[in-house]
């Protein structure tokens, strides 16, 4: 169950990063499901959640509130450009996170010992 978790959280993000090939629907689509995967996992990993992995979940919470945003006040330009530098930064955290809590990589920080 955890892997299936994992890969619809991977499948999920990157239909979000993929917005020029897919379009905006689906874009706004998959990161609404990202969000709520995202909040599955906070709730399944709350007992090792330490200050960094907070952060990250509000990062994703604040890319996906400034794109809501963005598209309410579409009429100015500076919301978009802060959305995207949000979502830009939370990628590179997200794919710390991502390469440092891998199970099974070689080298990686194992948490479950």
């Amino acid at each position: 169950m955890k892997r299936v978790f994992s890969l619809l959280l991977a499948v999920s993000l990157v239909l979000t990063l993929l917005v020029p090939f897919t379009g905006v629907v689906v874009h706004k689509l998959a990161s609404t499901v990202f969000l709520l995967l995202c909040l599955g996992h906070t709730v399944a990993s709350r007992k090792k959640m330490g200050p960094r992995r907070w952060a990250l979940l509000g990062a994703v919470v604040l890319a996906f509130v400034s794109g809501v945003l963005s598209l309410v006040f579409a009429a100015i330009p500076w919301v978009l450009a802060l959305h995207k530098a949000i979502s830009i930064t939370c990628v590179f955290f997200l794919a710390i996170h991502i390469f440092a809590y891998r199970r099974g990589f070689r080298g990686g920080v194992r948490h479950d010992a």
